[in-house]
């Protein structure tokens, strides 16, 4: 097990700077930086330093003070860190582990501390890839060392989420790994088994044998029934939605994401947003692509409108309202390129124009990213791990 951190690796808050720099993007090449009165403001704040092969963050209270923890996870540390709120203090969960790439948490037990499942021993080849499943759970003191408890084994285990599929207010543990047995570079052409653990039996169920090539992407979200949550699936054969509805798994396409020939085709990342009451998909494509794309529906079918193609090796969406005009910003990563995060606006929701404004250019290879109020100011804030950068940061929203 790894010792017990009790002073910050790296000095917290680090640097702090005011970013505003915005951009118009049309479907193509992006003009040269204009100004805009309504681009969101952010104070950039570096948390942490030295997370090699920094992969995944997590936002989580883990010590029952009804403040907003931080779970990073660094494919090339042997531990998984967490950073307590407000000064952003580090501590280890658990050490003595390889190659973890995803964690979910969700209090279990009902004790007021989330278990959290964790994904490790990851490789993308999947002979090469133990693809183990563990539960950590803190024993008394969070701030302490927790146990870690393998619940399974499934090579190339990469995307791990807690999902309401019911609508009853409990969670059960959902797992999409990145390929099948038989896929191998560059096709990756097999099919791919989406599977899910109730929780305390942690028994390995079947959601679908459907999916093919790579499914790099997962959001568990409220779809059709506001009272269940829907899983989106992102990979070569697009975006699809699955749904758990009397006692069985139903998989419906959403969108068929990038046209071209496989295996460029299909989505990476999805997530949700909304402009006003009108819901949005919004994608990375193709895998670790370079284009972001916002799907609207118009008469019962979603429209495909890339707003960027200039991104390089695309890696984390997600989306907030961040300067409260009742309309979702999207925020995308790229681990190569620039090594950037950028935030893209609707400028006119009516036309589908889009802006886009940079958040860290060249500081931050942004391979997973967050959404949360981190500071209690009713704002939602952003939180990254960067890959090649091998940093953790918070960009906190100021309007």
């Amino acid at each position: 097990m790894g010792k017990q951190m009790s002073t910050p690796l790296f000095p917290v808050l680090v640097a702090a700077v005011v970013l505003a720099g915005h951009t118009a993007v049309p479907p193509s090449a992006a003009p040269p930086p204009s100004s805009d009165s309504s681009a969101a403001e952010f104070t950039a704040h570096t948390i942490d330093s030295g997370l090699s092969g920094g992969y995944q963050v997590v936002v989580a209270d883990l010590n029952r003070d009804s403040k907003p923890d931080i779970i990073a996870v660094a494919s090339g540390l042997k531990e998984i860190r967490w950073y307590e709120s407000p000064g952003w203090r580090p501590h280890v969960l658990v050490g003595a582990i390889s190659q973890p790439i995803n964690a979910a948490a969700y209090d279990v037990d009902g004790d007021g501390v989330p278990e959290i499942a964790l994904a490790h021993g990851f490789s993308n080849v999947y002979t090469s890839s133990p693809g183990i499943v563990s539960i950590l759970t803190h024993q008394g003191d969070p701030v302490g060392l927790w146990s870690i408890k393998e619940i399974d084994r499934v090579p190339t285990s990469h995307r791990l989420r807690f999902a309401d599929i019911e609508g009853t207010g409990k969670k059960v543990l959902v797992n999409f790994p990145l390929t099948g047995p038989q896929a191998i570079a560059p096709e990756y052409r097999d099919h791919v088994s989406l599977l899910a653990y109730r929780p305390g039996e942690w028994k390995r169920e079947v959601i679908t044998d459907s999916d093919e090539g790579v499914v790099h992407g997962i959001l568990s979200t409220p779809w059709d029934d506001g009272r269940r949550e829907a899983l989106l699936s992102a990979s070569f054969l697009g975006v699809y939605a699955l749904q758990f509805d009397r006692g069985l798994w139903k998989r419906t396409l959403v969108v068929r994401g990038d046209p071209a020939d496989w295996p460029r085709s299909g989505s990476s990342d999805v997530t949700v947003g909304h402009l006003g009451r009108e819901r949005f998909v919004a994608t990375i494509e193709p895998w670790h692509g370079n284009k972001v794309v916002i799907y609207r529906q118009a008469n019962d079918a979603w429209k495909r409108h890339v707003i960027d193609e200039t991104i390089a090796d695309g890696h984390t969406i997600v989306a907030g309202d961040f300067d409260g005009d009742g309309q979702d910003e999207v925020v995308v990563g790229e681990r190569q390129g620039r090594r950037s995060v950028y935030l893209y606006r609707a400028t006119n929701a009516r036309e589908d124009t889009w802006s886009k404004q940079s958040l860290d250019d060249g500081g931050m290879a942004a391979a997973g990213c967050a959404v949360a109020d981190l500071n209690a100011d009713k704002r939602p804030d952003i939180v990254c791990i960067g890959t090649a950068t091998a940093n953790l940061k918070w960009y906190e929203s100021r309007r």
